[in-house]
């Protein structure tokens, strides 16, 4: 389906796209949730470890059990509700471009995938969003889906 159709369709439906600010919102705040559990399981050990360089290097121990924790946070709501927590706060939805219901399983893999490669490499695949008239990041594109208001 092209953006053009994709958009007609969206407005026929009374479907609005969620603006930038909502997206980098929840954005922040998956991060800081992450960040908040991710710092409950390892709070034994920054607690002994209050040098900076200690943490960092405990973190790397570990930098595939945090991928893992980010992608199963991402996939598990995504499927489950369509939204992650910080979506669900800022009040957006991914969208399955289809269907226009939630994202199956595997494109919710997809997307929290992509999601993570996308921030590894500095955030472009973010940035792919001001380019395009559907705002659709990396993610977006290789899973179909779109990011739209809730309310």
């Amino acid at each position: 389906m092209n953006e053009q159709a994709l958009l007609d369709r969206l407005e026929k439906e009374n479907i609005t796209l969620a603006n930038f600010s909502k997206r980098i919102l929840a954005f922040l705040i998956d991060d800081a949730i992450i960040s908040c559990i991710i710092s409950v399981i390892f709070y034994d050990k920054f607690s002994t470890n209050m040098d900076l360089s200690s943490i960092i290097m405990i973190l790397n121990n570990f930098v595939w059990s945090i991928f893992l924790l980010h992608f199963s946070y991402h996939t598990l709501f995504t499927y489950m509700y369509g939204a992650s927590l910080g979506k669900m706060i800022c009040k957006i939805m991914i969208l399955n471009e289809e269907f226009l219901d939630k994202p199956n399983f595997i494109q919710s893999c997809i997307r929290a995938l992509v999601r993570q490669l996308s921030s590894m490499a500095f955030m472009l695949g973010f940035a792919w969003a001001f380019g395009n008239i559907l705002r659709k990041t990396w993610q977006d594109y290789l899973a179909r889906t779109i990011v739209v208001n809730v309310a």
